[in-house]
């Protein structure tokens, strides 16, 4: 478990064990070809594709349990990331917030807030979770300038 505290309203409790089943979540390497969040819209545009997404199935030929394969076989090899800035927008960082410190056992480091949209959490690698106390990695990735401000083994979080 990892705390967000410091300067927010709602000091929060993060799990990183359950983000594996959060639709936000998105594979490393889909995070180095600009995709920054897992979820997708329904589209209502075509009434058939929205069908097929209330009632699973549909298609011709059936795709559905080759899709439900191949979905777990990603769960279960694939290396995940999650971008915190739902998960500090739900803190509510207080306006005198500047950086986000991180700590692990040894140190700490300091992210400034407004890289907060591009801060990501590594929870697994090749479908392991990374540390037995499940404990993250930590990296700012922006397409333009790569990765920075990259910290292993997050404990604990302070908003200062």
């Amino acid at each position: 478990m990892i705390q967000i505290t410091g300067a927010v309203n709602f000091p929060i409790t993060l799990d990183s064990t359950t983000w594996i089943f959060d639709d936000r979540k998105v594979q490393l390497e889909d995070l180095e070809n600009g995709v920054f969040d897992g979820t997708k819209p329904i589209s209502f545009d075509d009434n058939r594709e929205w069908n097929r997404a209330i009632l699973e199935g549909q298609t011709n030929p059936p795709t559905l349990n080759s899709e439900i394969k191949y979905k777990k076989r990603a769960v279960l090899e694939g290396s995940f990331v999650i971008n915190m800035t739902p998960f500090f927008k739900n803190a509510e960082v207080k306006p005198n917030g500047t950086a986000i410190r991180l700590f692990n056992d040894e140190n700490h480091i300091e992210v400034p807030i407004d890289l907060l949209p591009y801060l990501f959490f590594q929870f697994a690698k090749d479908g392991k979770k990374l540390y037995s106390d499940n404990a993250v990695d930590s990296f700012v990735y922006i397409p333009e300038e790569g990765y920075s401000y990259q910290f292993e083994h997050v404990t604990n979080i302070e908003v200062i």
